[in-house]
């Protein structure tokens, strides 16, 4: 079936017809060969950027106006693309008979454009030099190389009647790519506080040689013909040069003969990060945003679905006499983590947001947010300077977030009803900038609002309360860092999860854990049950080891309670093999990788655990206890059980003997976690067998107690007989050492074998016709 697209003017409309395309018109064929996970795959094809289909794996025939310009993106829900790792699938995007892209092993996604001008995307940028420009359409994209290193200004001031924005990227990255109207990828942005009205001006710090993407476009709802625009080298930055200098400027280039020297009174007094509170206020709004995979583990929402949020602003401002300089990545390696799901550095520590209940509690909820921190406006003398290249704020400027951005909120889903104080803090842990300087004060780092969260018939709401008293953390200092520990000491030093008692959670806790779970010999406590549930279990034996690992800024905040339903993994029994007496356990995981489980056994005793999983790709030893009946699989190593959408061997159980007084055999799974350590939805199907009493040849089934014995040996049948059999017992080299009968009516016998010698030997039961056999170890 082909769709024919008809594009007329600005109006897009597209209906389905089993048709050629006509005149005027292109062929689209959207070809996509699966991998082994069909359902992961979605896409979407836009034309002139409006939305004219989108599918699945089947992919489709459309007819589009052949001037459209077109995008078409193909996403994987798992992340992994289409080719490789599951598989050797692929796409094809065809245009009247031409193959314009393609691709498969791609991760997230990956977008084609075509047919377009030049300038339509960041990847097909115009590339331009200093002086007056136009942009053709209300979206456009240029490339901008700098001959010097210095300040240039990029504005619509005076030049543009319309409301204008500008963005300046330091590459093609994925949101970019998608003309996203936030500020969130760029280096240098600007709508409306660059002092011009509706237009929009950056003074943007760029490095001689260095390519940079700009992007002019529109605000949301504005509309305009040409944008009018210029690029304009205004010069080096001039200043002191001396790094030894008090009033150093990192970003200067060309000296004023300026520095001045400690302990010279003219020396300035250093930055000073306030939180300017009307932001919050005029801003703050409850609103439902549904949370993405990305959203849950960097801790901006604590589950998934929709959620619940308090969305606020955050502008902070530097009002002190210096710059709050950072630096770069590279350069200042140490105030950034890399480890996140956006790909990109974040500024470690810069602005926390913090719920308080009324007695000074912290509602577990907060979050650290990290920024690119840049000058977005400037006033009383300020002069913008600053971008996420080479970061820091220009003493009078301001860092603004806005309350659309992702995560600028708190997740109050799961909040109860009652009062609140939102704080919001910055710089709290008190860090100097990146040459050393400290604050002027840091008692203005903060700003906070109460509020009153209330529900009605399941839909949460809030009401700003005016009376609004300073949260004292618990030893009475207005917004101070001292918190009560895990074991209820203000300003102890008990770290949530460290078993070992050694300040940190490290690996050699992770292993305690799964021992304790097994032995069953651990209460849960405040500063033990990091998912708050109650009980141990591998969930917290998983978040201890994300802690300890991960490197990602939220991944030591307990308790964590992030459970993932949308994952899905199946548990279920292989094979009962009562000859040689082990049980197997199967797993299928379509949907997502694990890596740990819990596995409850009752009805045996287990002897032993073997590893079913291929060991090239989850090489573990799986634990077990003998009194508890548990087994457990972890990976210490941070490997994953790969996907499976079929029933994949996972875990052989050897039993030493049956226990079940209602003849079954069960196995529960207390958890099976993802490859964030978030527990699955998972299905046991069948986790009950029944205990066979009679095999295929009519032979009674068998068990011996103890297996391995030490004095006697208890030989059990499944039923009582109706016939006598005969009970021998072989050695090694087949020669029988014990012989007796179980009688009819009965149901088992006792053997002496004391007199033994340690090793392996063959119990036989038989009639006249068959006979069965069970290993049995003896062992004084």
């Amino acid at each position: 079936m082909k769709k024919i697209t008809l594009l007329l003017i600005s109006l897009v409309s597209f209906f389905s017809v089993n048709a050629q395309c006509v005149a005027g018109q292109k062929e689209v064929i959207i070809e996509i060969v699966p991998d082994n996970y069909p359902a992961e795959v979605t896409w979407d094809l836009t034309a002139n950027g409006a939305l004219i289909a989108n599918g699945n794996y089947l992919g489709d025939t459309i007819c589009v106006d052949e001037n459209a310009c077109l995008s078409f993106t193909i996403h994987d829900q798992a992340n992994d693309g289409l080719c490789c790792a599951y598989g050797t699938g692929y796409f094809n995007l065809i245009l009247d008979g031409v193959i314009v892209g393609t691709g498969g092993d791609y991760g997230t996604s990956q977008t084609v454009n075509t047919n377009c001008a030049p300038g339509s995307f960041c990847s097909d940028a115009v590339v331009i030099g200093e002086g007056n420009h136009s942009a053709a359409n209300q979206d456009f994209w240029y490339s901008f190389t700098p001959t010097e290193t210095g300040m240039y200004e990029i504005s619509t001031c005076g030049l543009s009647a319309c409301d204008t924005k500008i963005w300046v990227y330091e590459f093609c990255n994925g949101m970019a790519t998608i003309n996203d109207p936030t500020n969130v990828g760029t280096l240098f942005y600007d709508d409306n506080e660059g002092g011009c009205g509706q237009q929009a001006v950056v003074n943007a710090y760029m490095a001689g040689g260095q390519e940079y993407k700009i992007r002019i476009g529109l605000a949301p709802g504005a509309t305009c013909g040409n944008i009018d625009f210029s690029i304009n080298y205004t010069g080096p930055v001039v200043g002191c040069t001396d790094p030894n200098a008090c009033n150093y400027n990192p970003l200067a280039t060309v000296s004023d003969n300026s520095c001045i020297y400690f302990p010279s009174p003219q020396c300035p007094g250093g930055p000073d990060l306030v939180i300017m509170q009307d932001a919050i206020l005029n801003s703050i709004e409850i609103r439902q945003q549904a949370a993405t995979d990305c959203m849950v583990e960097e801790g901006c929402m604590n589950g998934y679905g929709e959620r619940t949020v308090l969305a606020f602003d955050t502008h902070i401002k530097n009002i002190g006499d210096m710059d709050y300089y950072i630096g770069s990545p590279a350069t200042n390696p140490d105030q950034f983590t890399f480890e996140n799901c956006h790909g990109h550095a974040h500024y470690e520590g810069y602005a926390d947001y913090i719920l308080y209940s009324q007695d000074g509690g912290v509602i577990p909820i907060g979050q650290k947010n990290g920024f690119c921190v840049l000058d977005l406006e400037c006033g009383d003398g300020g002069s913008a300077q600053y971008g996420c290249g080479n970061m820091g704020i220009s003493h009078q400027c301001g860092d603004i977030y806005g309350a659309y951005l992702d995560c600028q909120w708190v997740d109050i889903t799961d909040v109860e009803p009652g009062e609140y104080i939102l704080a919001v803090k910055v710089n709290w842990d008190q860090s100097p900038d990146a040459l050393g300087r400290q604050e002027l004060t840091y008692e203005n780092n903060w700003a906070q609002v109460c509020v009153r969260i209330t529900e009605t018939a399941g839909i949460k709401g809030f009401e700003m309360l005016a009376d609004c008293q300073p949260y004292e953390d618990c030893a009475g200092t207005p917004y101070g860092n001292a918190v009560i520990d895990c074991e209820g000491n203000c300003g102890g030093s008990a770290v949530q999860g460290d078993l070992d008692i050694n300040a940190s959670v490290q690996t050699a806790d992770v292993q305690m854990y799964n021992n304790s779970v097994l032995a069953g010999n651990l209460a849960a406590t405040n500063c033990n049950d990091l998912s708050g549930d109650g009980i141990l279990s591998v969930w917290d034996a998983g978040l201890a080891y994300h802690c300890a690992n991960s490197g990602m800024s939220n991944a030591c905040d307990f308790p964590n309670t992030v459970q993932n339903l949308n994952h899905y993994v199946e548990i279920g029994y292989t094979e009962i093999n009562f000859d040689e007496s082990y049980i197997d356990v199967y797993i299928k995981n379509p949907i997502n990788k694990v890596s740990a489980y819990e596995l409850n056994f009752t009805g045996i005793t287990i002897a032993d655990v073997q590893n079913l999983i291929d060991p090239a790709a989850y090489p573990i030893t799986p634990q077990f206890s003998v009194a508890s009946s548990k087994v457990i699989g972890f990976s210490y190593v941070d490997s994953l059980m790969p996907k499976s959408f079929t029933n994949t061997p996972l875990v052989r159980v050897f039993f030493s003997e049956i226990t079940s007084a209602t003849n079954e055999i069960c196995v529960d799974a207390v958890h099976v976690l993802n490859e964030n350590f978030e527990p699955t939805f998972t299905n046991v199907l069948e986790p009950c067998v029944a205990i066979a009493s009679i095999d295929e040849k009519g032979m009674p089934t068998f068990s011996l107690k103890p297996n391995p014995a030490k004095n006697t040996v208890s030989i059990e049948m499944g039923v009582k007989l109706n016939e006598k059999l005969s009970v021998s017992i072989t050695d090694a080299l087949g020669r029988i050492v014990s012989e007796s009968v179980i009688n009819a009516s009965e149901n088992s016998v006792e053997i002496d074998v004391i007199n033994l010698s340690n090793g392996f030997y063959q119990v036989v039961i038989s009639n006249s016709n068959v006979f069965k056999t069970k290993q049995l170890v003896v062992k004084h």
